[in-house]
């Protein structure tokens, strides 16, 4: 992103400052405001730092700058017709989330049976063990 304009502000340069010195002293990164991995390096000093005024700075200048820093691995947002599509959570199954616990009163397989009776003309038929 080559958009600084939200490095031109007098709270921002000071807190730029000062977040400098604190990454030059934990990584030994040299932070130059031109540098057009700026960005990418503030997200990657922002989850690799074990500080929290550190971390305080870096949220602060976010605050500023009016979005988070991305070190560019982030997926992009899936878009639908230019809207962001919602993700849901794929931890359960449909009917899982419609019954809920209620679920193995209307699921089959999930009653207890082991098998399905086999039925002919409408009667239940003997099942034999020893001929599968």
């Amino acid at each position: 992103m080559n958009n600084h304009h939200w490095l031109m502000n007098a709270q921002v340069l000071t807190l730029m400052r000062k977040l400098r010195k604190r990454l030059q002293a934990e990584f030994d990164i040299n932070l130059r405001l031109s540098e057009d991995g700026l960005e990418q390096h503030l997200a990657k000093a922002k989850y690799s730092t074990v500080d929290g005024e550190t971390r305080r700075l870096i949220a602060e200048i976010e605050h500023h700058r009016g979005a988070p820093f991305l070190t560019g691995e982030e997926p992009r947002p899936r878009l639908y017709r230019g809207q962001p599509v919602l993700r849901e959570n794929t931890g359960k199954d449909i009917y899982a989330m419609i019954y809920g616990e209620e679920l193995s009163l209307h699921d089959p397989a999930l009653r207890g049976r082991s098998r399905p009776e086999k039925m002919y003309r409408g009667q239940k038929v003997l099942q034999d063990d020893s001929r599968r």
